[in-house]
Parts: structure tokens; sequence; C-alpha cells
């Protein structure tokens, strides 16, 4: 690789070599690289990287392809505010899985047999099985339709198998096998194609187009309180219909693509259990059972049923979870060969990202 990860020829590119990067390194590293877009929690006390993370810009185009172990990512609004948001995501998993909660009240998951497009302007939380992920970032300014995303439609997901997601795929792997021979001169053109086609499946997926103009402020209001009530065991139905004066037709109809009231409280409170499992240092016995509890689940095999259905992880591996100390061995660390070459990604994609 050429001065700043410049080749003689072809699109601009970086890599992180993890086979050259002591595994103690790789969450520091990893949390550099993400420092202005999320934040980075491991959920595994052997974090680390099982293959390359490597990155290309292909025109306006920014490309990643990573092998990470399973990871808690939180995209605030902090972040959502510092750094420029204005991002169309294109994600396809290829192994493991994502369970994402978008906008604190739309629920995603993305596995090998989905791929999406998510607005990158709204704040979200994700919990990721160990993965396989390819990720392309699309300037929304490039896409028309990304007009009838935002808050009302902050992603749009399709199955692999259905035509709409056999297209995207399809353009996904074609865009990484011309990777290695694409010129900077052809780079423009490739780029403007696949935007092209993002754009084109947006404009024809007919929910996008029905939630931009439809009225939302009742299913937001009740997620909304949903959410500042996820500790009442009474939460349900017969809540809803009177607070909002609104028949079970009604709560049923607007819960429906959430697969139900139950199915979207019970989630939320996953999620919740989750995030807090995640910030206990040096757990003390029983705090399982208090979480889970706490949040509603008073059945703890159930609880873990529930807990490894929706992130592929048991909540036992959650808490153990520990950030790898890296102590006074890393004090050196710019002197190594090896984070000199993972500092030049982390730097050029935050870069980029920022521009």
């Amino acid at each position: 690789m050429a001065k700043d990860g410049l080749p003689a020829s072809g699109v601009l590119s970086a890599a992180f070599p993890a086979e050259r990067i002591p595994r103690k390194h790789h969450l520091e590293l990893w949390r550099r690289v993400c420092s202005i877009e999320c934040n980075v929690v491991p959920l595994t006390p052997d974090w680390g990287f099982w293959g390359d993370v490597s990155s290309w810009s292909v025109a306006d185009l920014l490309i990643t392809h990573q092998r990470i172990s399973a990871t808690r990512y939180e995209r605030t609004a902090r972040h959502v505010e510092q750094n420029n948001s204005e991002w169309l995501i294109v994600w396809r998993v290829l192994k493991g899985s994502q369970a994402a909660v978008i906008d604190d009240r739309v629920h995603m998951r993305w596995d090998p047999t989905t791929i999406g497009v998510q607005d990158w302007s709204i704040p979200y939380v994700a919990v990721a099985s160990d993965y396989e992920l390819i990720t392309v970032a699309v300037p929304r300014e490039r896409v028309s339709a990304a007009d009838f995303m935002g808050h009302k439609s902050p992603a749009v997901g399709w199955e692999v198998a259905s035509a709409q997601g056999q297209l995207l795929c399809m353009a996904v792997e074609n865009l990484l096998a011309q990777l290695p021979r694409l010129t900077n001169e052809e780079a423009p053109a490739i780029a403007a194609g696949f935007t092209g086609l993002v754009g084109g499946l947006l404009l024809s997926e007919a929910d996008l187009l029905r939630n931009h103009y439809a009225e939302t402020s009742r299913i937001d209001a009740m997620k909304q309180f949903v959410n500042e009530h996820l500790r009442d065991p009474t939460l349900g139905v017969l809540m809803l219909c009177e607070r909002f004066h609104c028949s079970r037709a009604t709560v049923y109809r607007l819960f429906e693509a959430e697969g139900g009231v139950a199915s979207y409280i019970q989630r939320q409170r996953l999620h919740t259990c989750m995030r807090e499992l995640t910030r206990i240092q040096n757990p003390p016995k029983g705090v399982l059972e208090q979480v889970a509890s706490a949040w509603g689940f008073t059945n703890p095999h159930r609880f873990s049923r529930l807990f490894k259905a929706q992130f592929d992880l048991s909540p036992q591996e959650a808490l153990r979870a520990q950030t790898p100390n890296s102590g006074k061995e890393t004090e050196r660390r710019d002197e190594q060969d090896y984070w000199q070459n993972a500092k030049l990604l982390s730097d050029w994609m935050n870069s980029r990202r920022c521009r």
C-alpha cells in the first residue's frame, strides 16, 4: 500500500491486517475507528477481529468488509449531531446476525437471509453476534428517495430470496468483485450505477411511500408511552386502549407491523436488559436474575431462551463480557509497525465519513 492508502493504480483503499495485531489491542483500535460513529461494547471476553477489516472509496461510496466478534453498538443523538450523518447504509450480513432498534422504536434484524438500507441520521442500538458484514455507505443527496426515509421509515429490508433482495445482493457482490481491478477513472460510473439501483429499489417500496404520507403521530405516541412504562407489569393492549381512548382493533392494527403489542414490548425489554448487563462491572451473584425480574422476566429459563433468540447470545455471555486491559504494554504501540497500519485505516475512515 502506498502513502495514505492510495495504491499506484485503482481506488483508494485501506486495510486492518488482523493477524499482525495482538488480539489485546483489537478493541482499542476498533473503538478508535468507530469513535465518531458509535459506542462499542464487546460481548465476549476474548473479543477481537477474526479476519481483516478492509475499506474502499469508490467515487463517493464508502465500502467496508468486517469480520468481528459479538458486539453491541450504540449510535446516540450526540454521534448524529457531531459528525456528517448524510448517508444511507446498505447492510449485507454474510455470517451471524444483528438485532437493531432504531430511534428507540423500530426493530430490524439483519442476517444472511436479509439485506437492507438504513438511514444513518437516526440514532440506533444494535447487538451483533460473531459476524461478517459488508456495508456500502451512499450519500443521501445522491438518492432522491432518501426523502421518504428519516424518522418515519429509518430502515427498509428485503428477504435475499425476493426480487429486490436478489438485485441488491448481486450489486454488492459485483461491486466487491470489481474492487481489485477498478480504476479511479471507472469508479464514478460504477458508483452511479449502484446508487441508482438503491434509489430505484427505495422508490418501488410501497411501504416506504405509504409511511411517508401516513399519519404516524398516534403510533409514535404509543411507542413512546410503551418505552416510558416498560417496568409496569400491566403494560399491554388494555393500557394503551385506556390511555389513547381507542379500541383493541385499532391498537392491533397499529402494531401489526411489529408482530403485535406483546412482541414489541418484549423486544424493547430485552434490549433494555442487554444494555444493563453490558454496563455491569464485576457482577455480583444473582444480578442476572435481578435485571431480568426488574424488566418483567420472572422465569429465568424463559428469559434465557428469549434473550438467545433475540441476540444469538446468552445473557450469561453478555454479563461475562469484559473490556480487555491494554495496560502498560500499549504505551509504545505507536512505534509498532502493526499499529501504524491500523491507525491508517481508522484515520482514513474517520476523515472520509466527516468530509
